[in-house]
């Protein structure tokens, strides 16, 4: 069951039952003798979480444009196949626009937020610290903010065409900061449903892209649909990169250029026996014999560093996919 947060949808103008025009402002272009478009735009929204809505009389079509703060007190469940149509309950108790039953049926997504809720079995502020410095793939980059209002990290993809961006941030400090929607809500009780809570989403305005993933762009079918999509892409960004990435340059400062030539050798070693530690020893007593005792010590030393290291890297790296699989 997919979970979404921002949402632009489309829907046929017959899936309006009524809409208060004194909020609107028309507006008309022409070509030649021609009207080539005709919408009527909502100028202010007054009701919580719905951003924008634009009427084309032209194109016989509306869309808007709402969060899951339409749910009030009920935002941590986010927009989904269960509170939909309580979202939809909620525009129509405002003055701006009102739908008939035929909305949900017809509406289609032209972009979305699609967010996970999940609980990290070690969860403080250094998760975040932690979580920017894994292991990603070469077409990958990772920005790390820890503000007053914003603590997350940002995985942001290079491709030439779609580029995946995905975020993984505090919602917490989200809310505790967000005053205008502290007005209208309970604040203490979602702040104790986002507790000990990571949100992870995955951002995607492209409909063509949408389409890819869900195989269809129609509401319903996505929100009832089975696709882990925040899982396919973690898992595309934590695949293994084939090279030393630019980013381990910061595990070098402050070291002299013999000691690095020295931690790339072990650690060639070390990975090149999958860390069989028990075949790392007798490769260093047979090409070393001389110098074993001392060589020996100093491999141990590197060994449970990257142990260690490594251990805390892709044990998040695994808890995240894994609640995200049953997310």
């Amino acid at each position: 069951m997919a979970n979404l947060d921002s949402i632009k949808i489309l829907a046929p103008i017959s899936s309006i039952d009524s809409f208060n025009s004194l909020l609107y402002t028309d507006k008309i272009e022409s070509d030649s003798d021609n009207i080539s478009s005709q919408k009527s735009v909502l100028r202010h929204s007054n009701t919580i979480g719905l951003k924008s809505v634009i009427i084309d009389k032209i194109k016989d079509n509306v869309c808007i444009e709402m969060s899951a703060k339409i749910l009030l007190n009920d935002y941590s469940r986010g927009l989904n196949i269960n509170t939909i149509s309580d979202a939809i309950s909620n525009i129509n108790k405002g003055n701006e626009i009102t739908f008939n039953s035929t909305f949900l049926d017809t509406a289609e997504i032209l972009r979305a937020d699609v967010t996970d809720n999940i609980k990290p079995s070690q969860y403080s502020n250094k998760f975040y610290s932690s979580l920017s410095t894994i292991p990603i793939a070469k077409k990958y980059h990772i920005d790390l903010y820890n503000r007053k209002n914003n603590l997350g990290i940002v995985f942001k993809g290079n491709q030439k065409t779609v580029r995946d961006r995905m975020i993984i941030y505090d919602k917490c400090t989200e809310i505790a900061n967000d005053k205008n929607f502290g007005k209208y809500v309970n604040t203490n009780k979602i702040l104790n449903d986002f507790k000990g809570i990571a949100r992870v989403e995955s951002n995607h305005s492209q409909f063509k892209q949408i389409k890819k993933f869900y195989d269809s762009r129609n509401l319903i079918d996505i929100l009832q649909s089975d696709v882990k999509l925040n899982y396919d892409i973690f898992s595309r960004i934590t695949a293994r990169a084939d090279s030393i990435e630019l980013s381990l340059f910061n595990e070098f400062e402050g070291m002299k250029w013999k000691d690095i030539l020295k931690y790339i050798g072990y650690k060639g070693i070390i990975e090149m026996f999958d860390y069989d530690i028990q075949s790392i020893e007798l490769f260093v007593a047979k090409f070393s014999p001389n110098n074993y005792r001392r060589d020996r010590k100093e491999l141990h030393q590197h060994y449970m560093q990257l142990q260690q290291k490594n251990g805390n890297n892709y044990s998040i790296i695994e808890d995240i996919k894994n609640q995200l699989k049953i997310a």
